[in-house]
């Protein structure tokens, strides 16, 4: 061995224990053998008597109160050649004390020893330390009950409850389990006291939820017929502008109707003047008559006008019924027409209010139907303008129709190349699904080969511990060279362990990194899958659902093979 090296605490050392004198030794190996049976150490027939320690004896005890530090390390310190590494471990855990490699070379001698036992006696501290304080007390430590800005608070923190839902979920899980559906409700309730939920107000807003649904569905339905509803409308304006020239043409006829009957009234009252007049001039000959002033020719021609005139009134009375049955049949058509128009503007302004169509004023759209007074139409002028701006609501609806057909157009288009991409992904799933089974058939392999390895390693030990007590029934045989025969089978034996064990951890990391690959790839698909979703329809959105758990399932499976190796 060279001399010295390096040194740990030899800057500012602070260690102020008497590890020279008997008495603090004595106390030290007293505390340390109490550990060592209060915590089941392995070599129960250890007394203070084998105090100073082995070299081998050192190690195990060492590795023992690390264990307790450090629980995943078995065996952070080898059996030869330990010197340098319990170094760096004892300046790890920042020991105050000096060391040097000479302390554990010679460490049975009387100036070694103090230094050993100080050494070994800070560790018998800080593994008491961990298993008697920090352990019992790590998830408190680990899920302090603060609040967001830091302040000490009466809840306990989210992630607590949700470490303590794992735990519970995974002594489930050893014992065969793959739902957790009482842990989850367990959760839930813990969540929600904790958070300090109103359970009632909760199921007020799950029913104000449900009832938002349906009324969104029931207007998602209604939306659905706005292609029916534009196909009626246009057929009502079509009706209605058919409508409309239908009536002005019967207003003009009735116009045209009503001068004629002015006239002809005018032309019944000039008859009727001229009717009084011969009146007048018959009772005038008839008083001649009486008083026999009128000649016999006189008398005959008077009757023969009168005769003509009494065919003429006749005449002109037949013409004015006959006229007034017409204007009475024009009557009746005018008002079954307006019955019509009435019915069509009901339709119209229903169809309005359903659609919320508003004037470019602000005010909802109402048809008017014409009265007559007189023989004149009034509200003409307000239906002309409302025919106008129905016109432009029309070229309007038609524009955003067509507007609605390329964005459907658009993500029909969209639809067909996510469903091309989706099965791409689907066939690297598959890809990646054969190449984790392929990594699972080669861990299985490789921990076969490994349990294999351990047998014929027990076999060869067992083998070589037999060929020892048979050769020490023999008293010729050279016990000296025979131990260190098994010293070296011994040493060869933890090579390969140590080897095992390396590849075994070869093997994890290798299996952990394909995990990692794995779910970030399942990451990125789940990426792609949630930007395509928002533009696709309610179908392309289950697929993807299906899709998002098979790659749950996949994760699931990779961890479980991930946790079946490492318990194995």
């Amino acid at each position: 061995l060279s001399g010295r090296g390096s040194q740990i605490g030899t800057k500012g050392g602070k260690d102020t224990r008497p590890l020279g004198d008997k008495v603090f030794q004595q106390s030290q190996v007293r505390k340390i053998l109490d550990f060592l049976r209060k915590t089941n150490y392995s070599n129960e027939s250890l007394t203070s008597k084998h105090f100073p320690l082995s070299s081998k004896e050192f190690v195990c005890i060492f590795n023992f109160l690390y264990s307790f530090m450090d629980p995943r390390t078995d065996s952070v310190l080898p059996l030869t050649r330990f010197d340098e590494e319990v170094l760096k471990l004892l300046k790890t855990l920042h020991y105050p004390g000096n060391l040097s490699r000479s302390h554990f070379v010679t460490m049975g001698s009387l100036h070694s020893w103090p230094t050993v036992l100080g050494s070994l006696s800070f560790m018998c501290d800080m593994a008491s330390i961990y298993s008697q304080k920090l352990f019992p007390n790590i998830i408190a430590l680990g899920f302090p009950n603060r609040d967001e800005s830091g302040f000490t608070t009466d809840r306990e923190s989210k992630e607590k409850i949700q470490y303590e839902h794992h735990l519970n979920c995974w002594h489930e899980f050893n014992s065969g389990a793959d739902e957790f559906p009482e842990q989850l409700k367990a959760l839930k309730e813990n969540l929600m006291e904790n958070n300090g939920v109103d359970v009632e107000r909760l199921e007020c807003l799950g029913q104000q939820k449900t009832a938002l649904e349906q009324e969104l569905d029931r207007l998602e339905g209604r939306g659905g017929r706005e292609v029916e509803l534009l196909e009626q409308k246009q057929i009502l304006q079509s009706d209605l502008a058919k409508m409309t020239d239908y009536l002005q043409k019967i207003e003009t006829h009735i116009d045209e109707k009503q001068e004629e009957r002015s006239l002809k009234t005018s032309e019944l009252g000039e008859v009727f003047e001229r009717l009084e007049g011969t009146n007048a001039k018959v009772m005038d000959m008839k008083s001649n008559f009486e008083l026999r002033k009128v000649s016999h020719l006189e008398v005959e021609r008077s009757s023969a006008l009168v005769g003509e005139r009494k065919r003429q009134v006749e005449t002109a009375r037949k013409e004015v019924e006959e006229m007034e049955k017409e204007v009475w049949q024009k009557e009746i058509q005018v008002s079954r027409g307006r019955e019509g128009m009435d019915t069509l503007a009901k339709q119209i302004n229903s169809l309005a209010m359903q659609e919320e169509l508003k004037t470019q004023s602000g005010e909802t759209i109402c048809l008017h139907v014409e009265t007559f007074q007189g023989g004149r139409g009034e509200g003409t002028t307000a239906n002309k303008s409302m025919r106008t701006e129905l016109s432009e609501m029309t070229r309007d609806s038609r524009t955003l129709t067509r507007n609605n057909e390329r964005e459907m157009q658009r993500v029909v288009t969209a639809s067909e190349q996510f469903k091309e991409e989706l099965a791409m992904r689907k066939k690297e799933v598959a890809s990646k699904e054969g190449e984790v089974a392929r990594v699972t058939e080669e861990s299985t392999k490789v921990k076969e080969q490994i349990d294999r390895e351990e047998l014929l390693y027990n076999r060869q030990f067992e083998d070589i511990n037999d060929q020892l007590y048979q050769l020490k029934s023999q008293d010729r045989v050279n016990m000296e060279m025979k131990q260190r025969e098994l010293v070296i089978a011994k040493d060869r034996l933890e090579k390969l362990q140590l080897k095992t064990k390396e590849e075994r951890v070869t093997g994890q990391e290798f299996l952990q990194k394909v995990a990692d690959r794995t779910v970030s790839y399942m990451e990125e698909c789940t990426g792609y899958r949630d930007e395509a979703a928002k533009a696709v329809f309610d179908a392309a959105t289950a697929r993807v659902e299906m899709i998002r758990k098979a790659g749950i399932e996949m994760q699931g499976k990779v961890a479980q093979a991930l946790k079946e190796t490492k318990r194995n």
